[in-house]
């Protein structure tokens, strides 16, 4: 006799993957594969109808919604962007990014520099100033862009990425300036953005009690997620998680109250 496939207890191994689409094209938007502590919840407003005396006799639960909340091992730039409710522009040959640079640099015998990159800005003034380092690492004299090396001036080719220091100067100069790089990607956050509506599928594994060798795959689909913008906290340590946390809600105007489902399969 055959048996439908009809599971009930199973065991969780993790969560593999979480990915955010657009919910009108089913575009790909970002996705997280290393995920911490995955909590899915749903909560709702009672409301309790009491006869004159005040005893509860029934309670309407109301404005049901749910949420998805955990955290990525890594520091995720897709996820910062949604969080944000910015693009993640990615820099090409023709939509370079610009990019900054701080560089520690020993002058040589004959009082140039020469830049990692090509300092971009106001033609001939792309830096404006250089500072010199002291052998006790303080910062010495400040030395200012200008059309021919002097007292106090130093000339800037940037075509070249050569900078000139007055004849004598020695040790190190501290340099600060803004290059464009073609192998680059920005995020931007802005006060008057706030995350789109995403639909997420989280993917995970599971096992038959009965028979660990036995996988089972499996889905919560949630056809309408929003990440909640009011406390977005990454932190900036090697070994800092990135947290987050999404709205689940029904879609508004559809036929369908539906939070999500999940799905599990043995296929």
């Amino acid at each position: 006799m055959e048996f439908n496939f009809n599971p009930n207890e199973l065991i969780l191994e993790r969560i593999r993957a979480v990915e955010a689409y657009n919910p009108a094209t089913d575009e790909l938007i970002g996705r997280l594969t290393q995920i911490e502590e995955p909590v899915l919840e749903t909560s709702a407003t009672a409301l309790d109808v009491v006869d004159a005396m005040g005893t509860p006799i029934h309670t309407f639960y109301n404005a049901q919604q749910g949420k998805f909340s955990g955290s990525s091992s890594l520091f995720s730039l897709d996820l910062a962007a949604s969080q944000f409710g910015a693009e993640k522009v990615v820099a090409t040959s023709d939509k370079k990014i610009t990019m900054y640079a701080s560089e520690t640099i020993t002058i040589g015998s004959d009082a140039t520099v020469v830049l990692k990159h090509v300092p971009v800005g106001t033609a001939g003034a792309e830096i404006k100033y250089v500072k010199v380092i002291n052998d006790n690492n303080t910062f010495g004299e400040t030395f200012e862009v200008a059309t021919a090396a002097g007292a106090g001036k130093f000339t800037l080719n940037a075509a070249t990425k050569t900078i000139t220091l007055p004849e004598g100067t020695t040790g190190r100069v501290f340099v600060n300036y803004a290059y464009e790089s073609d192998n680059a990607v920005s995020i931007t956050k802005t006060t008057d953005a706030i995350p789109e509506v995403q639909k997420l599928l989280i993917h995970a594994i599971f096992h038959d009690p009965c028979d660990a060798n036995l996988v089972y795959a499996g889905i919560i689909v949630c056809p309408r997620a929003q990440l909640d913008p009011t406390a977005i906290s990454l932190s900036l340590k090697s070994d800092g998680k990135h947290p987050f946390s999404y709205a689940l809600k029904k879609p508004y105007c559809a036929d369908s109250a539906k939070l999500f489902d999940i799905l599990v399969s043995r296929d």
